[in-house]
């Protein structure tokens, strides 16, 4: 019998809000198992102007927020209708998480923006989006999302770390799946190379030309957040009230070198398991001094893999493929053992156009 293929585009904008990674995906089941291809993929990035009105949409009116809504599911819209015509694809469904806004769970508030209605009626193709809300709405953190992905897509590692904008892992080498943010990365460090006239720190050359200072490494890693158990997540307004006010009055060059060591360090700390294999992705593994301090300080002798640059940019884009198509087939895309749930669910509002 022909193995039934699912052609699937998702879509990711990380709270670097640097731009949107887009992923064309087949996905089948083979020996009861999920396989993936990756068959076209584009980063678009945001205008300047777009950038900077994301980075500080946390602090918008009602009405300017909606208006940013409007706005970046406009941009998204046009950008996937753009990506489907220059590769002359046939998607059945476009899976996108939008950009978060606001993330409070203990509250029960999450909110991501990218209209999804204007996706579906410009594309005429079905979406998925609002993962996050059902699962806080069950007590959950509704956070992290990809962790189901990393489990049956990337199964070979014991641990997905993703360095986005937010460090998160998934631990995978157990029965009972777990996931949780690890601490702020890229969403830091952009903001200070920013100060220094530059859109990132390549390679983390302003890092490596800065100095550590302990007495900040140590504020920073005593912070609460740290203290906590799993599950658990950060947002924006979290890192703004408790990171941020930590990095006043130093240079931006020892900031990024101090700031890059504590990333190295929470990363390694989230690891429990010796001779471990680590899939390392996101747009901090493009980050060679952060590499080299993950390593320098890598005490359980664990591998930690840099994959092609295909997986290292676009695999959450994938796995948003994979979540939305898990949705849409109303399979179970999030464990309550990584979110805290009463329940695991198949999360995700589908959006079908049906015009008279």
């Amino acid at each position: 019998m022909k193995t039934k293929k699912f052609n699937v585009i998702g879509t990711m904008s990380g709270t670097s809000c640097d731009g949107l990674d887009i992923a064309y995906c087949s996905f089948w089941r083979e020996n009861k198992v999920w396989k993936y291809s990756l068959n076209k993929s584009e980063f678009v990035p945001y205008t300047n102007t777009l950038n900077k009105k994301l980075l500080g949409c946390s602090h918008l009116n009602s009405y300017d927020l909606k208006k940013l809504d409007i706005e970046l599911g406009e941009f998204t819209a046009d950008k996937l209708l753009s990506f489907i015509k220059k590769n002359a694809i046939k998607p059945t469904l476009i899976s996108t998480h939008g950009h978060t806004v606001l993330h409070n769970p203990s509250e029960k508030i999450t909110l991501q923006i990218g209209n999804p209605l204007i996706i579906n009626y410009k594309t005429k193709i079905d979406v998925i989006s609002n993962f996050r809300e059902l699962d806080v709405l069950m007590g959950g953190q509704g956070a992290p999302l990809v962790p189901c992905g990393d489990k049956e897509l990337f199964g070979e590692y014991d641990y997905c770390i993703n360095i986005g904008g937010i460090a998160n892992v998934s631990k995978l080498y157990s029965n009972e799946l777990s996931a949780y943010d690890i601490c702020p990365a890229n969403i830091v460090l952009n903001k200070y190379a920013k100060k220094s006239g530059l859109p990132f720190d390549k390679n983390g050359e302003l890092a490596s030309s800065g100095n550590k200072i302990n007495s900040l490494l140590e504020k920073l890693n005593q912070l609460n957040y740290y203290q906590l158990k799993g599950p658990k997540s950060l947002d924006i307004n979290y890192i703004e009230k408790k990171f941020f006010p930590l990095l006043t009055g130093y240079s931006s060059e020892d900031i990024l070198n101090t700031f890059t060591n504590h990333i190295a360090y929470q990363i390694n700390k989230s690891i429990n398991k010796e001779k471990s294999k680590v899939l390392l992705t996101g747009g901090g593994t493009y980050n060679n001094y952060l590499i080299k301090k993950i390593n320098l300080i890598n005490k359980l002798n664990n591998d930690f893999v840099v994959p092609n640059n295909d997986i290292i940019s676009f695999k959450e884009a994938i796995i948003f493929g994979y979540l939305g198509l898990l949705r849409y087939l109303g399979l179970e895309n999030i464990n309550k053992s990584v979110t805290g749930s009463s329940s695991s669910s198949s999360s995700g509002s589908i959006f079908k156009l049906n015009l008279y």
